[in-house]
């Protein structure tokens, strides 16, 4: 029996406790349960008089006096317990204060529910058939309106039906209705057909609260992300123009003083760029993400030199604020993709730099059974424990005044780590305190190889010269890419549309030995268009390269699946020219 009331109550009530919403749920159907308490304890002091009313010259002396005297009591109970409610502070939402005022109105159910239960002692003995029947009609009545909003709590509900209906069950058995079973059983029908009501109800009070809560969330969370995307583009636009500005300056300086064409001039030129090119990586790297293009290719490495070379890339900026940026190595190999570990390696190192305005930022490494646990120190501001979820989020910053202090960023150096941390199947963790600093680990397999890994040839491979085709439409863009490529020594011929590689191919003007393509052009043409035209009016296999400045994730999972290698602007030299080998070999 207890098995089948259990799985009655899983299957029509839901499970509010288990919600994630759970506590907000608890509240507002405490809120929407509390809402009508005052007018249903009026309505129902009122149906009680007109019953005192209806048999006042029937009834006893006695009766009415003991009918009046409990509706005097229970109307004096609910006014004071709502009284004592709408006094309270609604704005507490504890369980132990939705939990007190469920017992409170359980009190105030129970007492209205002895009450009423007394009708029948009370009026039965001298009453007609009539005065029963019109009784019972009202008390269904009085009984079927407050089902809905009590409908939140049934068990409060069904604990003011039972006594009342099982009362008048009880004595209707004793009543002559002349061989009329009708009478008898509207009662104990009435009993479940309201409880049954009361069940329905509440299912549908609380679909109806989740589905209003999650929709608020929803709202409140697009909301925050487009505030956020709103403090990611300010944050962005800023950071983008300091590096850009800056290499504006250093060129318009070398064109207009030919003393300022030096060595140390181009190479701030060159760092500025670098910069630029840095920022967009970050955004490039969270649509590669989001695209699920981003690979893992895992080999082995020494530990030592891979902090040596992450720690030299940061040292500068950490000597410009006055920092200690320190490396604790150890003669170690790693078994992890290099490209990968150095990314996430490069964010928190930056994230250290930029979040601590004093003292030092530690780089150490140490040997724990299989792994090898990297850690990053800094003596920064920290953050609070209730924050640390936070900065794992997509464009969002933390103010200095809830524990990160320095310079600003655009909020995507730890989301970029979380991320890959998830695609290298790495573990992390991260402590922080306010005031003292952040220590940042990872974890990451140590090489099972006990000889030294010859390591990467980052020399570039001579290409012997090649006929290329450069298709984008802008002149600034072919420009450079001829100017490099003719310095490689190579063949360059640039068409800025669709319809000039066509006339090209239909002249005979050029035979390329290779394609670089901007994946966009005039009228809405994509690289896709410009492959397909190759193909089609070139009687040979070209090999094409597609670089694009495009970070949607759909686009790039459609260039990606093409099987053409893929750069994302802005490229690099050496970057250019490894690609262009590689598309030679395929």
């Amino acid at each position: 029996m207890t098995g089948f009331v259990k799985r009655l109550k899983d299957e029509f009530l839901p499970a509010i406790d288990k919600h994630p919403l759970a506590e907000e749920i608890h509240w507002e159907r405490h809120s929407l349960f509390m809402a009508e308490v005052g007018s249903r304890m009026v309505g129902s002091v009122i149906v009680a008089c007109i019953v005192g009313l209806m048999f006042y010259s029937s009834a006893t002396s006695t009766a009415l006096l003991t009918w009046f005297s409990g509706i005097l009591f229970v109307a004096v109970n609910s006014w004071l317990l709502i009284r004592l409610h709408y006094r309270s502070d609604h704005r507490q939402r504890s369980a132990s204060y939705i939990r007190k005022w469920h017992w409170i109105n359980l009190y105030l159910s129970v007492i209205w529910g002895i009450f009423w239960a007394l009708t029948p002692f009370l009026f039965f003995p001298d009453a007609s058939q009539i005065q029963i029947l019109s009784l019972l009609l009202l008390v269904v009545v009085a009984s079927s309106m407050p089902s809905v909003t009590m409908g939140c709590y049934p068990d409060i509900y069904i604990t003011f039906l039972t006594p009342v209906f099982f009362s008048f069950s009880w004595h209707l058995l004793s009543v002559d209705f002349g061989g009329e079973v009708l009478p008898l059983i509207i009662a104990p029908l009435t009993w479940l057909m309201l409880v049954l009501f009361s069940v329905v109800i509440h299912r549908t009070h609380m679909e109806s609260i989740i589905l209003r809560l999650e929709h608020r969330k929803a709202h409140q969370a697009a909301d925050e992300r487009t505030a956020a995307k709103t403090r990611f583009i300010a944050v962005a636009s800023h950071d983008l123009r300091q590096p850009v500005q800056a290499a504006r300056l250093y060129a318009e300086s070398m064109l207009t003083n030919s003393n300022m064409r030096t060595q140390d001039t181009a190479e701030k030129l060159a760092r500025s760029l670098t910069s630029a090119s840095s920022l967009l990586d970050r955004l490039l790297d969270i649509s590669k993400l989001d695209a699920g293009v981003m690979e893992v290719h895992k080999e082995d490495f020494s530990v030592s030199k891979l902090l040596k070379e992450i720690s030299a890339v940061h040292s500068a900026h950490a000597l410009e604020k006055g920092l200690q940026l320190q490396v604790l190595d150890i003669d170690g190999y790693l078994y992890a993709d290099r490209g990968v570990l150095t990314e996430i390696l490069d964010n928190i190192i930056a994230n250290a730099v930029r979040y601590t305005d004093s003292g030092s930022v530690t780089v150490s490494a140490e040997q724990v059974g299989t792994e090898i646990q990297i850690s990053v120190t800094d003596t920064g501001c920290g953050i609070p424990p209730e924050k640390q979820d936070l900065v794992f989020e997509e464009f969002v910053q933390l103010e200095s005044s809830e524990g990160l202090g320095g310079e600003s960023g655009m909020g995507l150096g730890l989301p970029i780590v979380h991320r890959l941390c998830n695609l290298h199947e790495l573990r992390y963790s991260l402590e922080s305190e306010v005031g003292r600093g952040t220590t940042f680990r990872i974890f990451v397999s140590a090489s099972e190889n006990k000889f030294a890994p010859a390591g990467r040839n980052t020399k570039r491979v001579e290409i012997p010269p090649l006929r290329i085709m450069v298709v984008d439409d802008d002149p600034l863009i072919t420009d450079a890419l001829s100017m490099l490529l003719v310095s490689e020594g190579h063949d360059v011929w640039v068409c800025h549309s669709l319809s000039r590689v066509k006339s090209t191919a239909c002249e005979n003007r050029f035979l390329p030995d290779l394609v670089i393509t901007d994946d966009r052009l005039p009228g809405s043409v994509t690289s896709t268009e410009v492959r397909q035209t190759i193909k089609g009016e070139f009687d040979r296999h070209i090999p094409i390269i597609v670089m694009t400045g495009n970070t949607s994730p759909e686009r790039i999972q459609e260039l990606r699946a093409s099987g053409c290698p893929l750069l994302f602007k802005p490229v690099g030299s050496d970057e250019l020219m490894n690609t262009v080998r590689v598309a030679l070999e395929r």
